[in-house]
């Protein structure tokens, strides 16, 4: 049985071709997704969090909506002054300010409370973006929204704004061993993340390479030697 040399070009070009196939699924997917979950929906939203803050009258008197918010979360140690700073700015992004800071310092970690006046208007982005933010350095624990309504005449300038609350501490970090099993278990999660992946990326390109280079060695070997030969002028 003759062997059959598989030339390095024809790898490199199947490889390519494996990737170009990947990079166009994943778009196709993402597109897909965008589609399904159209930005209406997340409009739908804001707008609903605007009318929060309109005004409504009833047998004569003015009522506003107000939005109240409660946002829990555990931090990894040493993540609270990084947290704390990315959330003032977000308040500040979203229009707003910071009424009152509390922290405290105890056992080794941080712990306090931050209170945000945030315009109606922009409470379901500035929850999102918190969430996100706090998501990145631990662990967002409870949520709690609720709405009151208001007498107008009686609102100040101050309770104009949503109130959000903010209760953030630090994990306790843990002596000898049990210290070192926490620090393996808060790696875990991007561990399995990523043993995921690369199983994912064994399974579906390893084949794929295959697959493509089947087809290299077919055009390159089969069809275009055969059609330079039909090409040729008989003598």
């Amino acid at each position: 049985m003759k062997k059959v040399w598989i030339k390095k070009k024809e790898i490199c070009f199947a490889v390519m071709l494996s990737i170009l196939m990947i990079i166009f699924v994943v778009y196709s997917n993402v597109k897909n997704a965008e589609e399904y979950y159209p930005a209406e929906n997340f409009l739908a939203e804001e707008m609903r969090s605007k009318s929060y803050g309109s005004s409504s009258s009833t047998e004569g008197q003015q009522y506003s909506k107000v939005i109240s918010e409660t946002i829990k979360g555990k931090l990894n140690r040493g993540a609270f002054e990084g947290v704390i700073s990315e959330l003032e700015i977000l308040t500040e992004e979203m229009e707003g300010y910071v009424k009152s800071l509390y922290m405290t310092y105890e056992d080794r970690v941080w712990s306090g409370t931050m209170i945000s006046k945030v315009p109606p208007t922009n409470v379901t982005s500035f929850t999102f973006s918190a969430r996100a933010i706090i998501e990145a350095n631990g662990t967002v624990t409870y949520i709690n929204i609720s709405v009151e309504n208001v007498n107008a005449s009686q609102q100040n300038q101050e309770d104009t704004y949503s109130t959000i609350n903010l209760y953030l501490t630090e994990i306790k970090p843990e002596n000898g061993k049990n210290e070192f099993l926490s620090s393996i278990m808060s790696a875990l999660p991007v561990l399995t993340t990523s043993l995921v992946w690369i199983a994912e990326g064994l399974i579906i390109g390893v084949p794929l390479c295959f697959a493509f280079l089947g087809i290299v060695i077919l055009v390159d070997r089969g069809i275009v030697p055969l059609w330079k030969n039909m090409l040729k002028k008989p003598k």
